[in-house]
């Protein structure tokens, strides 16, 4: 995975399809110390909701997180180390403590729960198919009453990606064409598709399932290092 990303905001209804249009990625200080090369370990943070996320990490290292600026890229940090963050939405405000191994990249969003609050989830992946000549296409379900999210073709019943479980992150190789969606969960249909637009060789590409209501949405990523 990696970042620039798009939310509910930055996504325009074309007759029944959602358009994704990528959004602004924050440059955030750096909020941990980094460790050795040969420990490479990636952590970011993606605000899923729609006002304004403030994040408290590392060395009083501060950063605000919004709808047009809704994620950081990813971040080099020490492994195996326990890093801290402190997150405030809406008024709540939760802590969070995670591990990042090396060669793992670690997601911390803040996302709606299913009851209209607000969670933080912990999204892992230790990435194997880099690809100069292709596209990476994720899906990293954040939603806990989605049990088996699936991407397919918009319109199609071809499968791209296929049953992610929730907190985890399932990964496809495909071709560097025009992509439209759709998002299935628990074998229904869970929104109108979403147009990715025409995507790039070599791109990496992190869709989030993540609550809406009384369904769930998808949240487009395009991952980008520092």
């Amino acid at each position: 995975m990696t970042v620039a990303l798009v939310t509910l905001k930055n996504m325009l209804l074309v007759g029944l399809v959602v358009v994704a249009l990528p959004a602004t990625v924050l440059a955030a200080p750096q909020l941990y110390e980094t460790g050795p090369a040969e420990d490479a370990a990636f952590m970011r943070f993606v605000a899923a909701v729609p006002g304004a996320v403030e994040v408290a990490a590392g060395r009083n290292a501060r950063l605000s997180l919004d709808p047009q600026n809704a994620s950081t890229s990813w971040q080099p940090v020490r492994a195996k180390v326990a890093l801290k963050a402190t997150l405030n939405y809406a008024g709540g405000k939760q802590d969070a403590e995670v591990t990042v191994q090396p060669s793992e990249f670690v997601t911390l969003a803040v996302v709606p729960d299913e009851k209209g609050g607000w969670q933080v989830g912990v999204g892992r992946e230790k990435p194997q198919d880099f690809s100069s000549h292709r596209v990476s296409l994720g899906l990293l379900n954040m939603a806990k009453g989605c049990t088996d999210a699936t991407l397919k073709l918009a319109g199609k019943d071809v499968v791209i990606v296929n049953k992610a479980q929730p907190a985890q992150v399932e990964r496809r190789m495909i071709n560097p064409v025009s992509l439209g969606v759709d998002l299935f969960c628990n074998g229904q249909k869970a929104q109108e598709a979403v147009d990715l637009g025409n995507l790039r060789a070599g791109s990496r590409w992190t869709l989030l399932v993540v609550p809406e209501g009384k369904g769930w949405r998808l949240m487009p990523v395009l991952d980008r290092m520092p």
